[in-house]
């Protein structure tokens, strides 16, 4: 059997896309004409990890084996996909994190996301990417970064930071104790808006247009 995947021009995106669906085509003898003619069985959505009953039932084992194939490739490709982005944006994705926990939230999984951390910085250090050990005295500057610092994309922010960084590092003073400021004054509250539209408009400013080192 054959699965003609037709990829579609995506004008709003401005690249090529899955398509909708994916036909399921198979050759049968046609006898009047003495040649092999293609016949469509039927189409299926290109995401679907089943078929319909009822076309899974017009397959014979081995078309059913073809699909799965098909199926099994597409959601390995996915994972693939999805293993590099998250590697891609590993960075900002902690930084937002940490962000989060320094403004009170709290993980839902503590204790998972404490050995998950771990493991990220043993697979850093198992593929050749770990941090320098620091050399005794003083901190490392670089350990003196905050979660802020870690989602500059621009050269001109990060060169600003960090010439502030290098101000502040030479003349603190730990004996200065900061002054207790008033907290700002009641703003007007506005309406709680649905999450999943501001993670999504979050998601499109933080990653799309993320510079990829690679």
């Amino acid at each position: 059997m054959e699965i003609r995947i037709r990829l579609r021009d995506d004008k709003a995106q401005g690249r090529q896309s899955v398509p909708l669906n994916v036909s399921l085509l198979r050759y049968s003898y046609d006898a009047d004409a003495k040649r092999a003619r293609q016949v469509v069985i039927g189409s299926a959505p290109f995401w679907a990890d089943e078929l319909p009953a009822d076309l899974a039932e017009k397959l014979t084992p081995d078309e059913q084996r073809d699909w799965w194939e098909f199926a099994n490739d597409r959601q390995y490709q996915e994972k693939v996909a999805l293993r590099r982005w998250c590697l891609r944006h590993a960075v900002p994705v902690l930084a937002y994190a940490c962000q989060a926990l320094q403004a009170g939230a709290k993980p839902a999984a503590p204790t998972l996301a404490n050995k998950a951390a771990r493991l990220y910085l043993q697979s850093l250090d198992a593929a050749g990417f770990g941090e320098e050990k620091a050399k005794p005295g003083r901190p490392r500057r670089d350990l003196q970064l905050d979660a802020e610092y870690l989602l500059l994309t621009k050269p001109d922010d990060i060169e600003r930071f960090e010439l502030a960084r290098d101000r502040d590092y030479e003349s603190i003073d730990e004996s200065v104790v900061l002054p207790q400021f008033a907290p700002p004054a009641e703003k007007k509250r506005w309406p709680m808006y649905p999450e999943a539209d501001l993670v999504a408009h979050a998601l499109r400013l933080a990653f799309v247009d993320w510079d990829d080192p690679v």
